[in-house]
């Protein structure tokens, strides 16, 4: 209905009652009450439905009110499209509206009408390319985003912008792009280029630049909810250590522009499509983070809700507890949608060079729980499931096409990672090392018990008490020294016999002659290292025992008696022949298929069928670039989300995405070279009477910058950022000392960049669209903080040791253009000297400043002339324009 009618529905019919009886206040069965009987008018739109469908037409809810729009439902002599208009219930005799309303409902008919002519918002049917249309301002259109625009303005009486001045368009693109401002060199030389195409080599230039990655990187981070790993000390709850593989994998994807489709797919299925390639298998962060270590239900719920809420603009989680209330999606379906997720666990493979996974690894999403069955809980209540088990599925009226579910047989290295040629390598190189270490212990342990026992027959030569006690702990090492040395040669033989025979059963020559020979050689290899254990443990025994005092000597005299049966059991097993029983090496084993419903499902979300995707995709693009998205509610594109401003633009991205083999630097190219995008920002109070909120775009949006960006330029201007791109998260305490892009930085719950989060840094828990504050202590931190202060210090020293760098005006000049990335106006220029002249003036009178030796900037200058110029800079770091995007 609300679809339907848009702003023509009251808020009165917006209600179960336009089609259903009202609930009856004697019933005590919760769920009988949630099936209401229709009233008539709901019972014919029912009925409607199926004489549509006889006819071959379509029987959505449009198609049916239209079917009904001139009956008369309850027989009150009014059409039921005029009572709805009129504010009545079409299904209530009763609710009779007056003659009066009926006429002015007839003339709001027209408005009405022509709001249905409009272009239809049906975000669940499959995207059609709208046509581009023609518009009377033609010599503004500079491309088909801007023909869709201008139909607006010129319905409403709206005139847009001219271009923005080219150092304003400049710092824009820098910003939308790379998440960088351009240097001053950069802005001259655009300036300076007279070209009909200086700004699209400029906007290639980014869009090529490995910058790009890591700024639209974290746009893709804040609606993907990335995390770092969550907890108590080095207990991890949520998502998982080495998940910043994940955020690498986003960058150099988006960088070498990957598709949108292929990201989906690696993300939900990349362990079923590329289960030996780690560079993919780190893709499935997007699943890692969901983890919880004490609640599994709320893991899985994340992972079915949040998938929606990023790919679908769906608010699926709203049918756990019963069928969606506004779209048409049924509990049933949203635990079909679980089954798909059901099985996935999380596990840590090792990398080349770090046997440790605590270390380091690759986290990644896999099928565990194979025959994991998935049943509706009554009313979302996971104590009280229904006892049939559902199979995976999606819901029908979100269309698109769901492939078969075919499992997926793993290759080995898969469901043994332990068994990979690397780890063999590093295993037997590391069985080399502790050979070497145990020959050195050695030698080292028998230069000790000599040097021991001398000291002792020095302290006591007469020897009338034989006291050695000073010398038995070297003793009792070296003895153990005897036996480890040997043991780690025989642990390296057993070690490498097992190997040839895993190799050789690899091979398929398991149970030849070959075999045979290498299997009894491992047999033979494992009793002696049996029988070296048993003596260690004997030595360990007995070496407790002597060290134990008197009254304290049962408990380890047992352990000596058990540890010597042991030996005796192992040195008579070593002299039986022996067979080919080796035992196994002790290596974690992981299902050997995969369910493939992940991968079903991802193919399903991008799939060019699927109706919402493409769309949802680019509203978040777009939200990007204009600071607010064509359709506000960028999570719901449901009837209970909010109407989009350009449903017929939206529909043509979402084509041209598709069309353009879901390249994201493609879209980015088309939207940042419309004429719409390059409009300048300023004002207009003739146009803010018609559009106040700028809606329809007539001008481009200011916003205020990321915080991400306010830090990173920070450390930009003054030529202090570090370029490294990639690598484990960096703690969250440095974020003011560490010169490393804001992205790196770990992210997660009580673990955040402080700065960040004062500028609205993303939500931990969800992002889909970052709020914007402004806030007293955004100010404060510009000013006061240890950031501003240093860097404003390293630019006016860097700037002041230039050739120009004593001339006020030519300071000025770089200094503007050094941070605000354009040159300063006369009124400016004019203000800034006499400040530099006020501020030297007022330094030389001060108390002398001691400062620390260079490059030490904790101090300010003491030189009055150069302490100005770093008040001038760090006036220009809290200059309104630095956080600000225009």
């Amino acid at each position: 209905m609300a679809d339907y009618f848009g702003p023509f529905l009251s808020k009165k019919l917006n209600d179960c009652r336009t089609c259903h009886v009202p609930e009856s206040t004697e019933s005590k069965d919760p769920i009988a009450a949630d099936k209401k009987p229709h009233n008539v008018f709901g019972a014919r739109l029912k009925a409607v439905k199926k004489e549509l469908a006889k006819d071959g037409k379509k029987t959505d809810i449009m198609s049916r009110l239209e079917a009904i729009a001139e009956e008369d439902s309850d027989g009150d002599g009014v059409p039921n499209l005029i009572e709805i208009l009129t504010g009545h219930f079409p299904g209530d005799p009763d609710d009779k509206p007056t003659e009066e309303e009926v006429a002015a409902a007839r003339k709001t008919l027209l408005e009405f009408q022509k709001y249905r002519s409009g272009y239809p918002w049906r975000p669940f049917e499959v995207v059609q390319r709208p046509v581009v249309p023609k518009v009377k301002n033609s010599a503004w259109v500079g491309n088909p985003i801007d023909a869709f625009l201008a139909v607006e303005h010129e319905e409403r009486g709206l005139t847009p912008k001219p271009e923005a001045a080219r150092a304003v368009l400049l710092r824009r693109v820098y910003l939308d792009l790379i998440g960088l401002p351009p240097t001053p060199e950069e802005l001259h030389a655009f300036l300076d280029d007279k070209s009909d195409d200086a700004y699209e080599k400029v906007v290639d230039k980014l869009l090529a630049s490995p910058q790009h990655g890591e700024r639209w990187g974290r746009h893709w981070m804040d609606v993907w909810r990335y995390s770092d790993w969550a907890g108590w000390g080095a207990e991890v709850r949520d998502s998982q250590p080495h998940v910043w593989r994940w955020r690498d994998w986003i960058v150099e994807s988006l960088n070498a522009d990957k598709g949108y489709d292929q990201m989906i797919v690696e993300m939900l299925a990349g362990d079923e499509i590329a289960p030996e390639d780690p560079n993919t298998l780190r893709a499935t962060g997007y699943l890692v983070r969901n983890y919880k270590r004490y609640g599994r239900e709320k893991w899985i719920q994340d992972s079915v809700d949040h998938t929606f809420l990023a790919f679908q603009a769906t608010t699926l989680g709203c049918a756990r507890c019963h069928d969606h209330q506004f779209d048409s999606i049924l509990q049933k379906e949203y635990y079909q949608v679980r089954a798909v997720f059901e099985p996935y666990q999380v596990r840590i493979d090792r990398v080349p060079g770090q046997p440790d996974t605590t270390k380091d690894g690759v986290a990644h999403a896999y099928d565990g729980m194979l025959n994991a069955k998935t049943f509706l809980f009554i009313r979302g209540d996971d104590s009280t499931p229904d006892k049939t088990p559902l199979d995976p599925g999606v819901p029908e009226a979100m269309g698109g096409r769901f492939p078969k579910i075919e499992p997926i047989k793993l290759p080995r290295n898969a469901y043994l990672p332990d068994r990979r040629e690397f780890v063999d390598k590093e295993t037997v190189t590391s069985g080399v090392d502790n050979i070497k270490k145990a020959k050195a212990a050695l030698e080292t342990a028998r230069v000790h018990a000599a040097r021991a026992i001398a000291q002792a027959m020095l302290d006591n030569p007469l020897r009338i008490i034989p006291c050695f006690a000073a010398a038995q702990a070297a003793l009792n090492t070296a003895g153990l020294a005897e036996v480890d040395a040997p043991l780690a040669e025989a642990r390296q033989t057993a070690l490498e016999s097992i190997l040839r025979v895993d190799h050789l059963e690899e091979a398929g020559k398991k149970y030849t002659e070959e075999w045979k020979l290498a299997a009894t050689a491992t047999v033979t290899a494992q009793r002696q290292v049996a029988v070296l254990e048993a003596r260690r443990s004997v030595l360990v025994a007995q070496n407790a025992h002597a060290a134990a005092p008197a009254s304290a000597r049962a408990e380890p005299a047992k352990a000596i008696e058990a540890a010597q049966k042991a030996l005796v059991a192992a040195e008579a097993n070593a002299k039986q022949p022996a067979g080919t029983a080796y035992t196994p090496r002790p290596l974690p084993q992981f299902p050997t298929t995969s369910t493939g419903r992940r991968l079903a499902f991802a193919r399903w979300i991008a799939d060019c069928e699927n109706p919402l995707t493409a769309r949802v995709a680019m509203n978040h693009v777009w939200l990007r670039h204009f600071g607010q998205a064509i359709v506000p509610s960028v999570f719901d594109f449901g009837r209970n989300g909010r109407q989009p401003t350009h449903p017929a633009l939206l529909d043509w991205l979402a084509s041209e995405f598709m069309d353009q083999k879901w390249s994201m630097k493609a879209m980015h190219r088309l939207i940042v070279t419309s004429n719409a995008y390059r409009m300048a920002s300023t004002s207009d109070p003739a146009m803010v009477a018609i559009d106040r909120d700028n809606k329809y775009l007539w001008r481009m949006p200011t916003r205020q910058a990321e915080a991400e960006v306010v830090r990173d330029c920070v450390f930009y201007v003054s030529g202090k950022l570090d370029a490294t791109m990639g690598g484990a998260e960096i703690d969250q305490n440095l974020g003011l000392t560490t010169p490393r892009r804001s992205l790196y930085f770990r992210h997660a719950a009580e673990k955040e960049v402080e700065f960040l989060k004062i500028f609205d840094s993303a939500d931990v828990v969800e992002c889909y669209q970052r709020k914007s504050t402004v806030m007293p202590q955004q100010a404060l931190a510009l000013s006061n903080s240890e950031l501003t202060l240093k860097h404003a210090r390293v630019l006016a020293r860097e700037l002041a040791a230039g050739k120009d760098g004593q001339d006020a005006s030519a300071f000025t000049i770089a200094a503007f253009e050094r941070v605000l990335s354009r040159p300063p106006t006369e009124a400016e220029l004019a203000e800034c000297i006499t400040f530099l002249k006020q501020q030297t003036e007022r330094h030389a009178k001060a108390p002398p400043v001691v400062a620390g030796p260079d490059p030490d900037v904790k101090q300010a200058a003491a030189d009055p002339a150069l302490r100005a110029r770093e008040n001038l800079v760090h006036v220009l770091l809290n200059h309104h324009d630095f956080v600000t995007i225009r």
